[in-house]
């Protein structure tokens, strides 16, 4: 993307957090829900062309509210917060795409795989690198993140949302050492305090774990698409 649709990106966003904001606090108007939706199917597809997931599931005010009202979000000063943590990792990295910084070739690629169905993964693969490269980087939250999206691109191919890592790697029909390889970093994973339980002892990664995993998750994602969509996970 380049600094200048980045930047008109992120003025429809401020827009459309604006919208969300006076709908649900003090600033109501009737012509709001028709705007919203208009201005909402224009980011999305924005998003779409630069390959980017989109934060926002909420199609209109009413649906946005209707989920206010649920959450009990009852004060203004609450859902402005809601509606800024909804666009956070975006509008960093569209902060990023403004000064031309570039992620790594492996995350990269393997957001470029995260097409069609697997779109939806976009926005947790986003939140793996942020976790990483923000000025207060969460190191644990980082290798959790990538590991849940090498999980949640073979959920949504073998199109088993509940199965577990190891019984959806018998599936996928991979090679053998790479899903030993792949089993063997999300146990990593399970075991680290801090990652993808609590723990009891203070967290030891390092940034330079934190970027392996990345990595090694971006790698991940990218064979295990071009495998299960080339050939259904067959040897054949």
């Amino acid at each position: 993307m380049t600094p200048d649709k980045a930047s008109e990106l992120k003025k429809k966003i401020a827009q459309l957090k604006g919208l969300m904001t006076a709908y649900s606090t003090d600033g109501r108007r009737p012509e709001q829900p028709h705007e919203y939706e208009e201005l909402y199917r224009e980011v999305a597809l924005d998003l779409e062309d630069a390959k980017y997931g989109n934060p926002n599931p909420y199609k209109s005010l009413e649906v946005f509210y209707g989920y206010v009202r649920s959450e009990e979000l009852k004060t203004y000063a609450s859902r402005r917060t809601c509606i800024s943590k909804l666009y956070e990792d975006l509008l960093l990295e569209l902060s990023r795409a403004e000064r031309q910084e570039k992620p790594s070739k492996v995350w990269a690629k393997a957001n470029d795989a995260l097409e069609d169905e697997l779109a939806l993964v976009r926005v947790q693969w986003l939140k793996a690198r942020n976790f990483l490269q923000s000025n207060t980087p969460d190191f644990e939250n980082s290798v959790k993140e990538s590991i849940s999206c090498v999980e949640s691109t073979l959920r949504i191919l073998l199109q088993q949302p509940k199965a577990t890592l190891g019984n959806l790697l018998k599936e996928a029909n991979l090679d053998s050492d790479i899903e030993r390889l792949i089993s063997q970093a999300y146990g990593y994973a399970s075991n680290r305090d801090a990652v993808r339980h609590g723990g009891t002892k203070p967290s030891t990664l390092t940034k330079l774990e934190a970027e392996f995993f990345l990595e090694f998750a971006g790698s991940s994602i990218a064979y295990i698409t071009a495998r299960l969509k080339s050939n259904g996970g067959s040897d054949a």
